[in-house]
């Protein structure tokens, strides 16, 4: 993956290895890794690293996000691969829900049960849509025969049928599946009458389609 960051020509590549190898070894393979896989083949004074840090993929969820007054949200909660934004984006929408669990106790439209609400379904939303979601992202991009996967990934094959189409944004909004409104719970929905200015209904979009 390579990503463009900055304006300034920044970019974050990022790459698998071969496990068991040191950083040293990495470091020495990283040359021929960028020159086999970038636009154009670069060679090392090409370009330049300004970080150089390796880490190790998981696909874990804790087994709760709160523990007495400890809530747990973002990488804290939960961790999948760097494909698909997966990771980055179910942390905004868990403290995005959190912060309305917490807002509802304090304006007193909910009271502490509403925090192991908010354990529930954002543990819910992590197995349910965020892991699906990320484990066949990482599917795409280590397939053995690339060639071939647009012919056997239904979600790829979706996206060609929307492409250019009035439901490419429907299809591409199906990833706020991840969200979960948690004022629907509240006791009343003054609460929210008065801080958003109307009503809002509770949000619920089709998860996208998995292989």
């Amino acid at each position: 993956m390579a990503a463009k960051i900055q304006d300034d020509g920044l970019y974050r590549i990022t790459y698998g290895e071969s496990p068991g190898l040191t950083r040293e070894q990495m470091l020495e393979r990283q040359p021929s890794k960028f020159e086999s896989m970038l636009p154009g083949n670069p060679k090392p004074d090409q370009y330049r690293i300004v970080n150089f840090a390796p880490y190790k993929m998981h696909q874990r969820c804790a087994p709760s996000f709160r523990k007495g007054r400890f809530l747990l949200a973002a990488d804290a909660a939960h961790l999948c691969n760097p494909w698909g934004g997966m990771g980055i984006t179910g942390g905004f929408v868990d403290v995005g829900g959190l912060y309305d669990c917490l807002d509802g106790m304090w304006i007193g439209e909910a009271d502490e049960s509403i925090l192991d609400l908010y354990s529930e379904k954002r543990i819910d939303k992590w197995k349910n849509v965020i892991d699906p979601v990320s484990t066949e992202n990482f599917k795409r991009v280590s397939d053995a025969d690339p060639n071939s996967r647009l012919e056997r990934d239904d979600f790829l094959q979706a996206c060609n049928k929307v492409r250019g189409t009035k439901e490419e944004v429907g299809f591409l909004m199906a990833g706020m599946a991840v969200r979960y409104d948690f004022t629907q719970h509240y006791k009343s929905r003054t609460s929210t009458d008065r801080r958003q200015g109307s009503e809002v209904e509770p949000l619920e979009i089709a998860p996208l389609p998995v292989t």
